[in-house]
């Protein structure tokens, strides 16, 4: 069995697969059942994967990555500025890009506070502190509203690090075998996963209540190969990590 992430995100790479070979859960309940062996392969995210690598071992196929613009990694505020010294309210699922969000700042040169939270939406998250980290569909929902967006912080990290932003990679325990074959089906479900963003992004328009045309742009900007820029980024966060 495969676990893949359960937000939009993920939608057309869901759809290529037939049904009953994949489930859907949180990328921290993926790790959870990866290592108690309830999945063979599942994607993580990829703070996560890095902080587990001595009992999980990386798949070199699918996983979530951005080329530039990630659209579903925000910084949003009441305010329509950065100031330093900045309070930031952020939801405890997100450790990827929180590391982003900081070396993002820390390049920018502004001080920053982080308070995690249990909270993922907006509302709730701005309702302490002026600013707020939203990922995934609680950021999509953003499109929506009258929120003032300040940063797509995986564009920034893609601009000032001149690398992709990865969010997740599929990993399995190191025990179990995953062999060329497993690895050449994954990668046939990506080339198979581009016939579907058009189906994904009509619906999900509907599901957030924002245009068709920023769920396209979203589906435009996130990539699910493996390749040499993925693992460039995979190697420096383990870097920063391990210092």
């Amino acid at each position: 069995m495969i676990g893949l992430i359960n937000l939009s995100h993920s939608d057309p790479l869901y759809m290529s697969f037939p049904a009953g070979e994949t489930v859907r859960n949180s990328a921290a309940a993926n790790m959870k059942y990866l290592l108690e062996g309830n999945i063979e392969i599942g994607m993580v995210s990829l703070v996560s994967f890095i902080q587990n690598m001595d009992k999980l071992k990386l798949i070199r196929s699918m996983n979530i990555h951005s080329r530039a613009n990630t659209v579903s990694t925000i910084l949003v505020s009441k305010f329509n500025y950065l100031k330093d010294k900045m309070k930031i309210n952020v939801t405890s699922l997100t450790k990827t890009t929180e590391l982003y969000l900081k070396l993002v700042l820390d390049r920018m040169g502004i001080s920053y506070e982080i308070r995690e939270s249990e909270y993922s939406d907006a509302d709730t998250l701005l309702k302490t502190s002026d600013y707020a980290l939203i990922i995934g569909d609680n950021a999509i929902e953003a499109y929506s509203g009258n929120l003032n967006i300040l940063m797509d912080i995986g564009l920034e990290f893609s601009k000032q690090y001149n690398m992709y932003p990865v969010y997740a990679v599929s990993a399995a325990a190191k025990n179990t075998d995953v062999d060329s074959s497993m690895v050449n089906y994954l990668d046939s479900r990506i080339k198979e996963s581009s016939k579907y963003v058009n189906e994904a992004a009509k619906l999900n328009s509907i599901k957030f209540n924002v245009k068709e045309e920023v769920m396209h742009e979203y589906y435009r900007s996130i990539d699910y190969s493996f390749n040499d820029p993925v693992m460039r980024t995979i190697d420096y966060i383990k870097d920063l990590t391990e210092k």
